[in-house]
């Protein structure tokens, strides 16, 4: 899928013409760029060089980018593809309707690439309508730029605006396999997520959704959860809705609202079943592990070759729990990759995928890997 992954420091405004400059040879039919927060990017001084390419550049800005196998807060990843691609621009999502032009998707698109806006409306919309009208020709992946910092920041570009609470679609013509895990552990039985809007969970088996929460994390910690300490202790317990595969698909709660409900950074269905589930780092590495081999597996199988390159989707929130330990969750992946195989990707604030055998999905604390040539 991409012929050239490359890094740019980003801290000086000379270095962009070059790195695009490169990024752009041998043919190349679109640039993809990863933007890490931290990085010094004016795009209102960089929009007038983006309007010179020939070819389409866009991409999102997110709390961490990985280059080489390494986490990079300050930063710039840019791939380029070798083979033809389209993007669809969808740059308010409250007033997506479920739309799409009629050649996105041509014969020959065997991937749809999916940046989305954290905290944006409809998310869930978005990615159900390119499921039902696509799945049968592709597989999924992609995850929410932004930052939990600066939550209104916009965090997705292309050459022609910047903006947030929108997504941008990329349909490419090169086979790339997905592998998704998370790792975490049902610790409660079975409970109604009774009143919800949009991604704040208001009650769970019709009491106030904190007050159900709380007594479950508190009879497993033994400490008191107290709204002041919120997310240290919550990013250790994710809820999770039960799917009808017993699938678990996590959403980790930010903070607590009004009359005691959560706040998510993705939305939730009304009258899902919830666990709440417990992290133990050991199991999340592992499961990054198990992922990596489910996709190398994968594409093994489908292209009857070795993968070269591996994008990885990884949640902010694996890696606020993991803490220094994220650097062992890359290098199991590097291990279970192969020497071969080349490692970047993103820290994300929601991962989006599905592997084509499976519904499309949006996960939160979860690791998506994709592999492509």
């Amino acid at each position: 899928m991409f012929q050239k992954i490359k890094f740019y420091d980003g801290q000086e405004p000379d270095g962009w013409q070059p790195f695009l400059e490169e990024l752009s040879k041998d043919n190349a039919k679109g640039i993809l760029l990863f933007v890490g927060e931290e990085t010094p990017f004016d795009y209102k001084q960089l929009q007038p060089l983006l309007k010179t390419m020939d070819i389409e550049v866009w991409g999102g800005i997110f709390p961490e980018v990985i280059y080489n196998g390494s986490l990079y807060k300050q930063g710039v990843v840019g791939c380029a593809f070798q083979s033809p691609v389209s993007i669809e621009v969808v740059k308010d999502l409250s007033k997506f309707n479920g739309n799409f032009p009629e050649d996105l998707v041509s014969k020959n698109t065997k991937t749809l690439l999916i940046l989305t806006s954290a905290y944006a409306d409809n998310i869930p919309l978005l990615i159900e309508t390119l499921y039902e009208k696509y799945f049968k020709e592709m597989t999924f992946i992609g995850g929410s730029a932004g930052s939990i910092i600066s939550v209104d920041q916009p965090s997705l570009f292309t050459c022609d605006d910047i903006f947030t609470g929108g997504a941008i679609i990329a349909a490419a013509q090169d086979f790339m396999s997905v592998g998704i895990n998370h790792g975490c552990q049902p610790i409660s039985e079975p409970a109604i997520a009774s009143s919800v809007d949009k991604n704040i969970l208001r009650s769970i088996n019709w009491e106030p959704a904190f007050e159900y929460y709380k007594r479950i994390v508190e009879q497993d910690t033994g400490i008191k959860l107290t709204v002041d300490g919120f997310l240290d202790v919550a990013k250790s317990y994710p809820l999770g809705i039960l799917k009808y595969d017993t699938e678990i698909i996590l959403r980790v709660p930010l903070s607590v609202g009004e009359e005691n409900s959560l706040l998510f950074a993705s939305e939730m269905p009304e009258n899902s079943v919830l666990l709440v589930t417990k992290a133990y780092p050991d199991k999340l590495i592992a499961a990054a592990g198990t992922a990596t081999e489910q996709v190398k597996i994968a594409f093994e199988s489908k292209k009857k070759t070795s993968p070269g390159k591996a994008l990885i989707v990884d949640c902010l929130a694996r890696a606020l729990f993991l803490e220094d330990r994220i650097n062992d969750e890359l290098k199991i992946i590097a291990n279970k990759a192969g020497s071969d195989v080349f490692l970047f990707g993103l820290l994300s604030l929601g991962e989006i995928a599905s592997t084509g055998d499976k519904y499309i999905e949006l996960y939160n604390k979860t690791i998506v890997i994709g592999m492509g040539e």
